[in-house]
């Protein structure tokens, strides 16, 4: 298993509202990733003109071919690469489904 911590701006005076929408508008990219992506969570702030992102994948060459792919079209929306940083999971407590994962 893998994380990563997914750091970006939001496009030039893109509020809440609208970071939202955008959200909503890219769920499908997200879903065609599955099974290798197995959730994805969000954070924004808008205040900030930041947001976050943690994924955790079922393995790293999944997650850097996504990447590679939604750099480029984070890059155009916003003027700012992501910053992308690849965590090992060396245990994941999955209190939901009532397991325990480890590498």
């Amino acid at each position: 298993m893998l994380t990563t911590i997914v750091r970006f701006r939001l496009a030039p005076g893109e509020d809440h509202a609208g970071a939202m929408e955008e959200i909503r508008r890219t769920i499908p990219i997200y879903q065609a990733a599955g099974p290798a992506l197995v959730r994805k969570a969000i954070h924004l702030d808008a205040a900030k003109g930041e947001g976050r992102s943690v994924y955790f994948w079922r393995d790293r060459a999944s997650a850097e071919a996504f990447f590679a792919r939604a750099r480029e079209m984070i890059l155009a929306k916003t003027g700012h690469a992501p910053e992308v940083e690849y965590l090992d999971c060396d245990v994941l407590v999955d209190n939901e489904a009532g397991e325990v994962h480890f590498a």
